[in-house]
């Protein structure tokens, strides 16, 4: 096996978080303000290790925090016991919660902290970015949610985000909210005067005057509003549930069609559409209970599968340099689970099987991945990239330069990311003779590191 390392091994990532450069003071001040003038609490519900340990360096050092803010948990009950301790020194939190801890996912944590807290803000972070996992993740309350690997600054831009709303809209919302927990009823309307005043029909300012109606006694009026904030934003999953639950035990028609809608919508909430089976069940209409309970069947299989898959990967990246043949083994159990079910969030698990499968040596095993990796998508650059260093581990360099050319075709600069990339595009034009190539290739991986050790020494071989 050539001296040949892969581009993702390359990308710098710890335990989910990039190291990039500091944190834009535009955000930087509103975290720190939340951290030490308020004496605020960053609470990391977790298993990743390094992503605590680097959160906790990264976030605090580029900060400036002097004192001990952060406590991180493994245990969602430890999590919210510390919340309610915090909570009840009146002292303000922020969460950052895994969307899986434990094997399982935190759906019941947050359901369970914004029920007891609603105005506490939290942050999920996740490797799974559809569109359904997405709308089931607000709808429960979810205040924002960042996609795995995360940079330090984004993380603290996305904190500021959440911390100390950036628009004036948002801010009013957020005060809205606060008079609302406080029952100064009177208060929130005039707040939401103020925001329709900025912008006309703003459903979540009519969500919010449905809500101090709702609280006041006036459920007419509630649902009323309600209704104008679901005309003003049809997708906005809020209103259908408020009405949902208006017309529960009132209006069984209407209850079904916003349920229905809900589902629509957000079709991975398990609960609810097993709700609409039941609902069918009363109306003694069969065949569409059954459609629905099955669906909720098949929605759970599919959340347990995401979930077994998640901890196979973990496990998999975790064992890839200390042991390649025992993650090829777990890497290859994901694809099992996966079955024919592959999609472009699977590329990443096929770059990592064939890192494993080149560092043993298995080349040919390794191009045999990529090429039905690349059947998923054929311009994913760092495939074409890992299946060209697959050619020249074999050392079919003619086969890889190919690839190196078509990669560069597309994104001219791609070999100016690492030393390492120029390296092994110039190593290829080495030993296929063209050394004219070969040392344009060596001068720029030694501009970008003049110490890169294996592009010296290729250099060295041709003067």
């Amino acid at each position: 096996m050539s001296n040949i390392t892969s581009w993702q091994a390359e990308s710098i990532s710890t335990g989910g978080v990039k190291q990039t450069s500091a944190p834009s003071p535009r955000y930087d001040q509103d975290v720190r303000h939340f951290l030490e003038d308020q004496l605020g609490y960053l609470l990391i519900l977790s298993e990743d290790a390094l992503f605590i340990k680097t959160v906790r360096a990264g976030v605090l050092r580029a900060l400036q925090i002097k004192r001990d803010c952060v406590g991180s948990f493994r245990d969602p009950a430890a999590a919210l016991s510390a919340i309610r301790d915090q909570m009840r020194a009146k002292m303000p939190v922020l969460i950052l919660a895994d969307r899986i801890v434990a094997s399982k996912p935190t759906t019941e944590f947050v359901r369970t902290v914004k029920t007891q807290y609603p105005l506490l803000k939290l942050i999920i972070l996740t490797y799974e970015t559809t569109k359904e996992a997405l709308s089931l993740l607000f709808e429960i309350g979810v205040d924002h949610v960042i996609t795995k690997p995360v940079s330090v600054d984004t993380l603290i831009e996305k904190m500021a985000g959440v911390i100390k709303p950036q628009s004036k809209i948002s801010q009013l919302v957020q005060d809205a909210r606060v008079h609302l927990e406080q029952g100064s009823f009177d208060k929130v309307f005039s707040v939401c005067d103020s925001i329709l005043g900025v912008k006309s029909k703003s459903p979540i300012a009519l969500m919010l005057r449905g809500e101090a109606f709702l609280r006041n006694g006036n459920k007419d009026e509630a649902v009323e509003e309600f209704e104008k904030a679901h005309q003003s934003s049809p997708l906005y999953l809020e209103p259908l549930k408020k009405l949902a639950d208006a017309h529960r035990d009132s209006n069984e028609e209407r209850f079904l069609n916003y349920m229905l809608q809900l589902d629509h919508i957000s079709p991975l909430n398990v609960e609810r559409k097993t709700e609409i089976g039941k609902t069918y069940v009363r109306r003694l209409e069969m065949d569409n209970a059954k459609e629905f309970f099955d669906k909720a069947i098949e929605c759970a299989q599919e959340e347990a599968k995401r979930y077994l898959c998640s901890i196979i990967s973990d496990i998999a990246q975790t064992i890839l340099e200390a042991s390649p043949e025992l993650s090829e083994q777990y890497y290859t159990q994901y694809f099992e689970v996966k079955g024919d079910e592959l999609t472009k969030d699977d590329i990443v698990a096929f770059n990592s099987r064939g890192m494993a499968m080149r560092k043993q040596g298995k080349w040919r095993e390794a191009l045999q991945n990529y090429e039905t990796a690349l059947k998923i998508d054929p311009e994913d650059l760092r495939l074409l990239y890992n299946y060209a260093l697959a050619y020249a581990d074999g050392e079919q360099h003619s086969k890889a330069i190919e690839l190196f050319e078509r990669v560069l075709k597309k994104e001219p600069e791609f070999h100016r990311k690492a030393a390492v990339i120029s390296y092994n595009i110039a190593n290829s034009y080495f030993n296929a003779k063209d050394m004219k190539n070969a040392r344009k290739y060596l001068e720029i991986a030694l501009e970008i590191d003049p110490e890169h050790t294996s592009s010296k020494r290729l250099m060295a071989r041709l003067t």
